[in-house]
């Protein structure tokens, strides 16, 4: 909850933002209804949620209500107004099918000259599909284009890939301008993933996408486990966690779990080598096969410990990525229907 005005007042209309600005509030507000709790009544009693800070309890209450308004003049933290995340919703939703493209697809901001690119695509077509299910009205047309944009990319990396494979299997040269494709990637895992959420399976993509697995980077590994549960491959998802196993550390003292991801100064800029959002992928993917694992909870503490000022995290992407993953644990662990005496 104290994450979600940072998401709310971010002031760029980038893909990514817009929305970022609406969806992990809608996500919020949907597990708080769920808990039966009075929005109107928090609302009116809200003050600093943070069980961990020191000093005088009704001096903290009075500086946090002090922050009641972003820069828009909007209320500060719109979780708890139903109309307010309702109109939020709305116009984000309308904003994003703006900015998807002639083809289908999004660019980073969407405008004249500009191609689609198959990261955002796949980033803005999974936080509609996860708008959706929270009961977002989406525009008629706009996810299965954006769907079938990603279908089509991903046909075309199997096409690369198989040559790549011909090559090899043949041991021959490459023809002059040739293209190929030696291994499946990082993006390949989030494309594939987002289509299986869609529905849509491609068996090739998942044989290069496990031939490959110990090449991806741990988030990816984390994306591809969760796609191989929802179509049932369930030997295959058991070996990406044993996989992804090898790189988990537990702190007993703090009663935390991380993943340390391996040769991370390489690669820390991509999106792949975001620490934050690899463990929320993993604390999303244990979710989904087993939320009473200790890990999880461990994953949980570990994430909520890194937040800056005790409120978001390093971006609007990450924060966005670890509501997600906290919200998906809090249903499944069961602890979005407390049984308090």
């Amino acid at each position: 909850v104290d994450a979600l005005p940072y998401l709310v007042d971010y002031p760029y209309g980038c893909t990514e933002q817009t929305l970022n600005r609406f969806l992990p509030t809608v996500i919020t507000q949907n597990i708080l209804k769920r808990m039966n709790l009075d929005l109107a009544a928090i609302k009116e009693k809200r003050t600093n949620l943070n069980a961990q800070e020191i000093g005088d309890d009704r001096q903290r209450a009075a500086d946090w209500q002090r922050l009641t308004k972003s820069s828009h003049g909007k209320d500060w933290n719109p979780v708890f107004d139903a109309a307010e995340v309702e109109l939020m919703a709305k116009v984000g939703v309308r904003d994003l099918s703006a900015m998807q493209l002639s083809d289908g697809g999004w660019g980073w901001f969407s405008g004249w000259g500009e191609h689609s690119y198959p990261h955002t695509t796949a980033v803005v077509v999974h936080g509609l599909q996860t708008a959706q299910i929270n009961g977002v009205a989406i525009v008629t047309d706009v996810l299965p284009r954006g769907v079938a944009w990603l279908q089509a990319y991903q046909a075309e990396q199997v096409r690369l890939l198989k040559v790549g494979e011909e090559i090899a299997d043949s041991k021959r040269e490459p023809k002059p301008g040739e293209q190929y494709r030696t291994q499946a990637g990082d993006l390949d895992a989030l494309v594939y993933m987002v289509l299986v959420d869609a529905g849509q399976t491609d068996s090739e993509m998942q044989k290069f996408l496990y031939r490959d697995r110990t090449k991806l980077s741990l988030y990816s590994q984390a994306m591809f486990g969760l796609a191989l549960h929802k179509i049932g491959a369930n030997d295959q998802r058991d070996m990406i966690i044993r996989n992804i196993s090898q790189s988990v550390k537990t702190d007993n003292e703090n009663q935390t779990t991380y993943i340390d991801l391996p040769n991370h100064g390489s690669y820390w800029w991509y999106w792949y080598g975001d620490v934050n959002e690899a463990n929320a992928y993993y604390l999303k993917l244990l979710t989904y096969t087993n939320p009473q694992d200790p890990q999880c909870s461990g994953l949980v503490k570990y994430l909520l410990n890194n937040r800056r000022h005790a409120t978001y995290w390093n971006s609007t992407r990450d924060t966005a990525v670890i509501i997600e993953a906290l919200a998906e644990y809090l249903v499944a662990s069961g602890e979005a229907e407390p049984r308090m005496l």
